[in-house]
Parts: structure tokens; sequence; C-alpha cells
């Protein structure tokens, strides 16, 4: 029964891994139909944001209602936004349906993690993320020339439309196959007031907007008062979870904040159409499918903190490359990063706290990516439109240094 119950959460990585790449190869031609070219970064921006607001959401709700029936509304809520999108008339509702996707998204990586990790042994659990991994990476291969080839030869709208038959059946499996095992669920409070300071936050964070900082600062010293607050603060007592927190958003943000307009460098600069630009992304791919289908075996064999090295090591060498006019080599190391770095934090995580707060932890190491990569859109973004490309991977050369800088906190809490 569970087998088919990892299938179903495999068809569901699978929706969201391409979501991620088909949309950028279609972008420009979206633009050219609807017009709002400044909106280009919103419409990533506005997903990744909501993925970052709904990931500690669902999964304080997982935590209290169980994982199972907030999986499937999170499949449910992605789909709406998919159908909305496909139907869009300007750029501006484009937004709000990318937005809404990214409500449901929010859920759906971390709490397939999350049902992973209740259904299998810690002795299995590599092997199952070995597939969700392995699946991520091929459908995010095949997401961009995938994406170019329908874009250039159907219609942009389409694009959106392929999450359907994926998020379809992966929901029907998990109604009918998934049982995780009962646990104890948790009766506190939800801490409404500190959600709502959080996406005022959020949104002032992707604006760059300088009420940035006393925002979140008063979300932090409101937050330390509470016992159970929305921000999962509890967790940093696991030293583990606090030195993966500033690791994490430094890899999303230099990891997705440039990867995100890449189709879109490759059909401006080198004057590519989709399928092209989607074929020219195959290197980032590749790198990502090779090491990702081998992350969670080498994690518990070589440990957590050498993998991890490794992976914010290629990051600033892509950067390096990419600024160096080495496209292929860029990719390479991009690609490498994204594919070893996530799922060994993940396991870190999830070792270090109790099971009964699986939920919460998994989906705020998610979450924290989910962070970085939203500011990191939104300041590449602000870069990309001020002073072009060549300053853009500038900026993510600095970010991924900075990756490298955080790593070493968390190899000593690793190791101890």
């Amino acid at each position: 029964m569970r087998q088919w119950a990892l299938v179903g959460i495999v068809l569901i990585t699978c929706l969201v891994a391409m979501e991620g790449t088909v949309v950028s190869t279609a972008m420009p031609r979206t633009v050219a139909e609807l017009g709002g070219s400044d909106h280009i970064a919103l419409v990533f921006s506005a997903y990744l944001g909501a993925l970052a607001i709904m990931g500690p959401v669902w999964g304080n709700l997982a935590d209290r209602w169980g994982a199972r029936p907030v999986y499937i509304l999170c499949v449910v809520v992605f789909l709406i936004g998919s159908t909305w999108a496909s139907m869009v008339h300007s750029m501006q509702e484009l937004v709000l349906a990318r937005f809404v996707q990214g409500l449901g998204g929010g859920g759906l990586t971390p709490l397939g993690q999350t049902v992973l990790s209740l259904i299998y042994e810690r002795h299995e659990r590599a092997s199952a993320q070995a597939w969700l991994v392995s699946a991520f990476g091929l459908a995010s291969l095949f997401g961009p020339p995938l994406g170019g080839w329908i874009t250039q030869e159907f219609d942009w709208r389409w694009v959106f439309l392929l999450s359907l038959p994926f998020g379809g059946v992966g929901a029907v499996l998990l109604f009918f196959f998934l049982r995780p095992p009962a646990l104890e669920l948790r009766q506190v409070p939800f801490d409404w007031l500190g959600l709502g300071l959080f996406v005022v936050w959020m949104l002032a964070a992707l604006q760059i907007s300088p009420w940035m900082l006393p925002l979140g600062l008063l979300l932090w010293l409101y937050s330390r008062r509470l016992e159970h607050p929305f921000l999962p603060l509890p967790l940093l007592r696991f030293p583990v979870f606090g030195a993966v927190s500033g690791l994490a958003i430094l890899l999303g943000a230099g990891l997705f904040g440039g990867g995100s307009f890449f189709p879109v460098f490759l059909q401006d600069f080198y004057k590519l159409n989709p399928v092209e630009a989607g074929r020219a992304m195959l290197p980032l791919m590749l790198g990502w499918v090779a090491c990702s289908s081998q992350s969670a075996r080498w994690a518990l064999r070589f440990g957590y903190g050498r993998i991890v090295g490794l992976s914010a090591l290629s990051l600033f060498g892509g950067y390096v490359a990419l600024c160096l006019d080495s496209v292929v080599l860029g990719q390479i190391g991009l690609g490498m990063a994204g594919g070893l770095s996530f799922t060994p934090l993940t396991l870190s995580v999830q070792d270090a706290v109790p099971r009964e707060q699986l939920g919460q932890a998994t989906s705020s190491v998610v979450f924290l990516r989910t962070l970085g990569a939203s500011l990191g859109t939104a300041l590449m973004g602000a870069v990309l439109h001020s002073y072009g490309f060549a300053w853009m991977f500038r900026c993510g050369a600095a970010l991924s240094l900075l990756g490298v800088l955080a790593f070493l906190p968390y190899r000593r809490a690793v190791s101890s």
C-alpha cells in the first residue's frame, strides 16, 4: 500500500519540479502576448513568496490535523491556481494566479518529505528519498525543453495545464493508499497574529522595502514571547536546525535567484527560441539529476557536512564561471549545488528533532530555502532590471560566497 502512496508523492514531486522550470522558458512568449515586461520578476517572486508564507502554515496544520488531509488539500489548491493561470488575460492576473499556486505549493514539498519520514523507517528513508529527488531531477531535466516545445508549437497557456494530470492522479493515490501512522496531534493555539506579522514582513522583504528590518525585528521580539509562535523559534534549541537556517536561506537565494532568470538570459542574450533555450539548459539539469539521485546515500555514507560543503562550493564555482562567460561550466555548478544540498539539509534536521515535530521541522527547512529563493529572486531581479545580466551573476557569486561561510557552523553542528 505504501508503494502506491510513494508513487503519488513522486507524481506530485514531478508537478512541483516541472512548475519551477517550464514556466521560466515560457515567460518571454507570455510577456509578448500579455505585455508588462516589468512584471516578470513578480511572476516568480509572487509564487515563491506564497511558497514561503504557506510552508510553515501547512506544517503547523499537519501537526494539528494530520499530514494526509492537509497534503491532499495543498494539491487541490495548487491545481486551482494552475487552471486559473492558464486562463489569464493580463500579467497582473497571472501574478495573482501564481500566488494561488504558491499557496498550495507551499505544502507540497515539505509534507511530501514529512509523509515519507512517517511511513518509512530511518534505514529505509534514504532509498525513498532517492526516488523523490530522482523524480524531481528528471522532471526538472525534461521541464525546460518540454516547456519550450509546448510554448513554440502550441501555446504558453498549456504549460500551466501540465500539472493537472500529475496532481490529479497523485491526489487520488494519496487519498486511497496513504495511511501514515497515528501520532499525537498538537493541541496548542495557532499564532494568527504571528502569521499576520510574518505576511506583512514578507511583502516588505519581497519589495526590498526599508521597512523590512524594523518589521523583522518586531516579528522576532513578538515570537520570542510565545511558547508556541508561528515562527519555529523553539526549534532553534537544536544546534543543527540553527545552523541549517542561515545556510538554507543563502543557498536558496543563490540557486533560485539566478536560476529563475536563466532561460530569459539564454533567450535574450543569445537570441535562442524557447525550444533552443530549453535544450541549452541541459547541463544544469543533468548536473542536478546526477547529484540528486545519490545525495541521500552519499550523505549517509560520507556525512551530511561533506556533501553540503561540496554543494556550497559548487554554487560559488558555478557563479564564478558564469561571471567569466563559461555558461556550460556555470550551469553544471548550479546543477550540482541544487542536487546535493537540500536533501542532506532536510535529513540532518529530521534526525535532530522529535518525531512529533517532524512536520514543523521539515516544513521549516523548506520554508527557509523558499524564503531565500524569494528574497534572492527579488534582489537579483532588481539587479537585472537596473544593471543587466553580468551584475546579476556577480550578485549571485556574492550570495553563494556567503553560503560557503555559513557552511562552517553547520559542519560543527552536525559533527557534534
